[in-house]
């Protein structure tokens, strides 16, 4: 029995490396599911070299033709860790080379095969210490690549947990109005913050959404809280933005970056708030009654041009009046469009407290998929009568 090219000296032999063909490819299909771990994987490759000695066996004069088949477990198992596995290789090799002989075949059938066998295992063991080699170094690679993105992911999660820490947490001195707020980053850190602070006769409260994402945006956001609160004893709403824009403008002025900024001051007497809105304009004063006013922006960017002359407005909370103030990423979690502000104002009239409106808006953005932009919202809200009696809430 013949086929052009290649003589066939045992067809059973054939026949046989055949279904060992068909065993080896269903056992790599189904050992990563009985094995997960890959403690039996080699049985694979060691298959291989006993299909390609039943190969060489099987073709009589042919038999070096099927020598070329084994570098395919060889690599296979040299790219394994350790020395061990070009061991391994070697002999996997070896037997494939010298199974004919175990199963009958002589040298006078093939006088040059000892030759070739050696030349073959010798090219067969250079390759497999290369492959080795290559392993090695690309698994060094791999690991070092790994260790510096864990030291990356570290230091971002003890950055946000700082930015986090930045946030106000406790209740201001000012009796009879209550403070609110919330901040969660697209990424591990955010381009967005809110802040307040005691001042005399009332407080002061900013909301600030710096150009951008990540850590550069956070940076900044840092940066101009900090320049903000540094005007905390000028009377002026336009130090903080003058200073602000500065900053921005002079020492981060390669960066290209601006934010958008509420800021405000409450005098709790009165009930008066004077803002100053650079470029922000999603503030809005909701009533107690149910409707609500949205404060236009008079004001650009801080961080646009150093020398910006700043307009400030006022207005009055009266007892049981709530202001919000927002980033654009509360808006995506509605059309996107300015017109969504109207279900922040829904949600604010519904909610029994400041912490509730938060808490609602928060739960909304929490409930979906991961947010594109940076969500933050302020709340203050003037109690009621009836709630002032019964302490801040």
């Amino acid at each position: 029995m013949t086929v052009p090219t290649i003589e066939i000296s045992s067809s059973s032999a054939l026949v046989c490396s055949v279904v060992m063909m068909l065993g080896a490819t269903a056992l790599a299909a189904l050992l990563p599911r009985v094995d997960p771990l890959g403690r039996a994987t080699l049985m694979i490759p060691a298959l291989d070299f006993l299909i390609v000695g039943m190969l060489r066996f099987a073709t009589g004069e042919s038999a070096s033709i099927f020598a070329s088949i084994a570098v395919l477990p060889t690599v296979w198992i040299a790219s394994g860790p350790g020395r061990r596995h070009v061991a391994f290789a070697c002999l996997g090799v070896a037997a494939g080379l010298m199974l004919p002989f175990v199963l009958g075949s002589t040298l006078q059938d093939n006088p040059n095969e000892i030759a070739r066998g050696f030349f073959s295992a010798g090219a067969f063991g250079l390759a497999a210490l290369v492959v080795n080699n290559l392993a090695r170094m690309a698994r060094e690679r791999v690991a070092d690549i790994s260790a510096r993105e864990e030291l990356t992911r570290l230091e971002l999660t003890q950055a946000s947990v700082v930015q986090q820490a930045l946030l106000p947490k406790g209740r201001t001195e000012v009796r009879g109005y209550a403070f609110a707020g919330a901040c969660l980053p697209s990424r591990a850190i955010g381009g967005d913050f809110f802040d307040w602070y005691d001042i005399d006769g009332g407080a002061a409260f900013t909301v600030g959404d710096v150009m951008g994402k990540g850590v550069g945006a956070g940076i900044i956001a840092a940066t101009v809280r900090a320049v903000v609160r540094s005007a905390r004893g000028h009377d002026d709403l336009a130090v903080a933005a003058s200073r602000a824009s500065e900053s921005l403008v002079s020492d981060l002025g390669d960066t290209s970056s601006f934010a958008t900024l509420f800021h405000a001051r409450l005098n709790e007497t009165t009930g008066t708030v004077r803002y100053l809105d650079a470029g922000h304009g999603l503030t809005l004063h909701v009533h107690a009654d149910g409707t609500w006013d949205r404060l236009s922006s008079q004001n650009m960017p801080v961080g646009m041009w150093s020398d910006e002359q700043w307009a400030t407005t006022q207005l009055t909370l009266a007892p049981g009046d709530t202001l919000v103030s927002c980033s654009d990423g509360v808006l995506d979690l509605y059309d996107g469009r300015i017109e969504s502000l109207r279900h922040i104002a829904a949600l604010v009239v519904t909610a029994t407290d400041a912490a509730d409106a938060v808490a609602r808006i928060s739960a909304r953005a929490e409930q979906g998929e991961a947010n594109e932009d940076d969500v933050t919202v302020l709340v203050l809200r003037r109690m009621c009568d009836q709630d002032e009696a019964q302490g801040p809430s």
